[in-house]
């Protein structure tokens, strides 16, 4: 589960981490009253789940309370990064001297938590990333011990930060966010920028957090951030048959159904090396019977960039013939315009095979493997 902005930084404030003073509108009326109490100038902030929206113009200056309210007015309703913006943020602009970057996620490697620190802050991070690496610091921490002080010293050491003062500062921060990280069963938290003001003061300016969805129900406090959350109809959909859907690429035509999100990384990154984009996939989970498969099929095709399907199955307690019986029987369907493209493996490949060879459906098109798959679905939709 992904937090808005001002969700992530009432958790903040509730740890002790301290952010710009601000108010969060959702509807123009009693906006003036609202907007009256921050001081300025300030920044009123579109409140969406996706990164760029700066760039994207939804994050903006402002001089006075009324040029607030005109800019809020404006945005509220209106589509970011293919997001409704259902919030608006506005708080004050915070006079700094420096901006840095902090988060800490899980480190896919050894499967633990991972600090990450820069000095250079701010919207050019992944610029920073990307074109000098070597400017950000990354820490392994041990979960069975906890954050000591060698791992602070081994970080600001990597980072180049010298300053005692500052260092101590940036230390209680960390201390307070692992804290957060951990009691709340975080997969991401991260500021960017963590600001220096002027008096020497460390503010999160802007806060993501990312719970894991299986602990949510350790977290009732967050049910009803959950529930109040816009939810696309295709998510809702699947959600209603305990299906997990994802959107993976607004610029994507690929679809993507498998049966764990290892394998459906797997398939990204083929397709992906394959030039393409997915669009948006599926997982089916373990024992999904024809007519599960069928509906999944279903769900995805609704997508309007999906212009083909690519069906990655590792049959376990999940059988390869009653995918196969379940592509097959969407495939059927007059209203499905668009290829399959399936491979199966595991329990039953065999019969699994055979049901879709004999079918022998145009619009279905068997692969061996993920890279054949890969290749033939982006092939397929080119010549569609």
């Amino acid at each position: 589960m992904k937090l808005y902005e001002f969700q992530g930084k009432q958790l903040f404030k509730q740890y002790g981490i301290k952010t710009p003073q601000g108010v969060v509108i959702n509807t123009i009326k009693k906006m003036s009253e609202k907007v009256m109490t921050i001081k300025f100038p300030a920044m009123v902030k579109a409140q969406v789940l996706a990164g760029g929206r700066g760039k994207a113009g939804g994050v903006k200056r402002v001089l006075n309370s009324k040029d607030a309210e005109i800019l809020t007015t404006q945005l509220l309703g209106a589509e970011l990064k293919d997001c409704k913006i259902d919030a608006i943020l506005v708080e004050e602009c915070v006079p700094f001297v420096a901006e840095y970057y902090l988060s800490i996620t899980l480190d896919s490697g050894s499967r633990m938590p991972v600090l990450i620190f820069s000095k250079h802050g701010g919207v050019d991070i992944e610029e920073v990333a990307l074109n000098n690496p070597d400017k950000i610091a990354k820490v392994i921490v041990d979960p069975l011990i906890g954050l000591q002080d060698f791992y602070f010293a081994s970080l600001f050491r990597k980072a180049g930060l010298v300053e005692p003062e500052l260092k101590s500062q940036i230390t209680e921060t960390i201390r307070l966010l692992y804290a957060l990280y951990t009691e709340y069963d975080c997969m991401l938290v991260e500021i960017n920028p963590l600001m220096r003001l002027e008096d020497g003061t460390i503010i999160a300016a802007d806060a993501k957090v990312e719970i894991d969805d299986s602990a949510m129900y350790r977290h009732p406090d967050l049910l009803q951030w959950r529930e109040s959350m816009y939810v696309n109809e295709l998510e809702k959909q699947a959600k209603a048959v305990k299906f997990l859907y994802i959107d993976v690429e607004s610029t994507g035509t690929v679809g993507v159904i498998s049966n764990g999100s290892g394998m459906i990384m797997a398939c990204v990154d083929w397709i992906s090396k394959q030039g393409g984009q997915v669009a948006c996939a599926l997982d089916l989970s373990g024992g999904a019977t024809a007519e599960r498969v069928a509906e999944g099929i279903r769900i995805l095709a609704q997508n309007p960039s999906v212009k083909a399907l690519l069906i990655s199955i590792f049959g376990g307690i999940t059988r390869c013939d009653e995918i196969a019986a379940g592509i097959l029987k969407a495939a059927q369907q007059p209203d499905l315009c668009i290829p399959i493209v399936a491979k199966l493996d595991g329990t039953n490949r065999e019969e699994g095979m055979k049901l879709l060879i004999a079918a022998n459906r145009a619009n279905v098109i068997i692969a061996h493997n993920v890279k054949e798959a890969s290749e033939k679905v982006l092939k397929t939709q080119i010549n569609d």
